[in-house]
This record gives structure tokens, C-alpha cells and sequence, in this order.
């Protein structure tokens, strides 16, 4: 299946303004289009370009976040106050595990928000899923502004179990290039990375990529654009999503009273996955609830921290 991926990759890249492309149907099922072929088939290579790599499954331990970013992905600033419960996660981690060759096809479980490290049972979290997943790799995905807090007990469980962070600096005065050093002293692995992008001119910006209530956007045009369909699956009550804010729908509902909704085919049940082929497979098509993102309306935008207003997330909003 994955040579035949490359193989198939190397050939649209080589004649990109074809018109005629086998793996459409087989793919994507193209249906309507308000672009030019040459668009649209370069639009397709980066899709399977992006296919190419191993997707990581987010988990969201906690909702909310200390730093609060205007634009999230994960809609913290809006989130009610909430913590992923151990007995929900263990059921999700039991019926992860049975599933035939998946600690493989991960590249990794990212324990993420909000922000992790609010969680007060943290370090059991972690051991937790390396009971369950004893090979994956574990990737704790933080702003790292309570790491210098943390306790003995989760670095010697970050060590333990082989666990790595994730620090994604933000413009907030902390000295990331220290806290990388305090994780490697305590023997854990650490990196920088993340959402946060940076200009050429040094300026940190975030992307807002808005989200269409109504729904009348092409789940087609919005799957080959988009940045994380397929690439960055969510893991959220018992299902397995292809994204994390397609995932996370229910705190804007919540929140702004929207009424963005999934479809069966928007996930996939755990309960009924028998190998990690059907993940791969479900991960490399569109889905019912791309129509909702308005791609074309996407923007870099300064980093600052949210004002909670509905504009950072929704298209054509009224700020409530």
C-alpha cells in the first residue's frame, strides 16, 4: 500500500498539470470544482505528498489553557474548564491497543489541550498509555510555561517511560532554549515545534483558518488544502477523527450556540477498527464536515492572546 502510495506520488509530481488522474476517483471522488485543472492537480501532488507521512493521534487531556491564543486549533480559550477522566481514557487506550499494527502507523500520541501539564493526574496519564501502547512513541505537546513547576514525579515518569516533549514557544519572554536544557538534565528528550510560525522578519504569527456555520463550502477543495486532514488525527470518545478542529466542533457549539455537526462518515468507531490499514484508508478522503472550512479564507495573523470573540473562529460572524 505505501509503495504503491510513492509510487503514484512521484508520478503526479512529474506531470502535474495532467488532466486526467487516475487516483481522483479512487481518492477524493472529485465532484465540483471552480478551479483550473493545473490548480487543482497541484493541490492534489501536495495531498499525497502530505499522505506520505505518518499521521500522529492527539489526545486532548485537559480543554482549557493557561496562555490562551487568539485563533486556537483547539478552541481552548472558549472551553469550559475540563480534564480528560482516567477511566474514559483507559477504555480508549484498551480498544486502541487491540487494533492489529498501530503503534506502527503512528508516528506518535500526542498528549496535548488546552494545556497538558494543568492536568492534576498527569504523570498517571502517561503511564497509563505506556501500559497500553508499550512501543509508540509518547509526545507531550506543551507551551511550557508550567515546566519549571513540574514535579519529581513526572520527569522520573517522562523518563520512565521513554516519553519526549514538545515546547511550542510563543513570544512570551521565556527562555525556551533553558527549559529544552532542564528536560534534557532530568533525561527526557526534548524539542521545539508546534503551531506558532515565524516571518522572516522575526515576527510570530498564528494561522486563522475560519470555520463557514453554514456549511456550503467544498469538502473537496477544503481537503486538499488543508494543512491537517489526515496528518494530525484526533482521538476523542471512543472514535479516531482526521483532524483535531473537525474533532473539537462541540466547544464552539457550546460556546457561540453553532451547530456544526459530524456525520458517521466524519470518524471512525475504535470499537470497530481491525487494523491500522483502515485508518490509513479512511484518513486519505474527504469528509462530510470539510465543508465547514472556509480555506480560502485563511490568513496569517499576529500572535496575541484571545478575546473570546467568535470572529477568531467562525466566517461572516457577529462577535458575541
Amino acid at each position: 500500500m505505501v509503495a504503491q502510495h510513492e509510487t503514484q506520488a512521484k508520478a503526479s509530481q512529474g506531470n502535474a498539470r495532467a488532466t486526467h488522474n487516475p487516483w481522483r476517483s479512487l481518492v477524493l471522488s472529485y465532484d465540483t470544482t471552480h478551479e483550473s485543472d493545473a490548480a487543482r492537480d497541484r493541490a492534489f501532488v501536495y495531498h499525497l505528498q502530505r499522505m506520505h507521512r505518518r499521521p500522529t493521534l492527539g489526545v486532548d487531556l485537559v480543554s482549557h489553557c493557561n496562555l490562551n491564543c487568539a485563533c486556537c486549533f483547539h478552541y481552548s480559550p472558549v472551553a469550559k474548564p475540563g480534564f480528560l477522566c482516567a477511566d474514559d481514557y483507559k477504555r480508549d487506550l484498551a480498544l486502541l491497543a487491540r487494533i492489529e499494527g498501530v503503534e506502527e502507523f503512528f508516528d506518535a500520541i500526542c498528549l496535548m489541550g488546552g494545556e497538558p501539564l494543568l492536568h492534576p493526574h498527569l504523570a498517571d496519564l502517561v503511564r497509563l498509555t505506556r501500559s497500553y501502547l508499550p512501543q509508540i512513541t509518547i509526545r507531550l505537546v506543551t507551551n511550557g510555561l508550567l515546566l519549571k513547576e513540574a514535579s519529581t514525579m513526572l520527569w522520573e515518569t517522562l523518563k520512565e517511560t521513554g516519553s519526549e516533549i514538545m515546547i511550542t514557544p510563543y513570544p512570551t519572554g521565556i527562555d525556551y532554549k533553558n527549559l529544552v536544557e532542564q528536560a534534557r538534565k532530568q533525561g527526557v528528550r526534548a524539542i521545539l515545534g508546534g503551531g506558532l510560525a515565524m516571518s522572516d522578519k522575526g515576527e510570530a504569527f498564528f494561522l486563522k483558518q475560519p470555520l463557514d456555520p453554514t456549511g456550503s463550502q467544498s469538502p473537496t477543495d477544503a481537503f486538499l488544502a488543508c494543512p491537517l486532514a489526515g496528518s494530525t488525527m484526533q482521538l476523542l470518545e471512543g472514535r479516531i477523527y482526521p483532524c483535531d478542529r473537525g474533532a473539537l466542533f462541540g466547544k464552539l457549539n457550546e460556546r457561540f450556540g453553532t451547530t456544526f455537526a459530524h456525520e458517521p462518515n466524519d470518524y471512525l468507531e475504535l470499537s470497530a477498527i481491525g487494523n491500522a490499514r483502515e485508518i490509513d484508508d479512511f484518513r486519505r478522503t474527504k469528509k462530510p464536515m470539510c465543508r465547514y472550512c472556509a480555506h480560502e479564507l485563511a490568513e496569517c495573523v499576529a500572535w496575541e492572546r484571545s478575546s473570546c470573540s467568535a470572529s477568531e473562529w467562525l466566517a461572516c460572524s457577529s462577535d458575541q
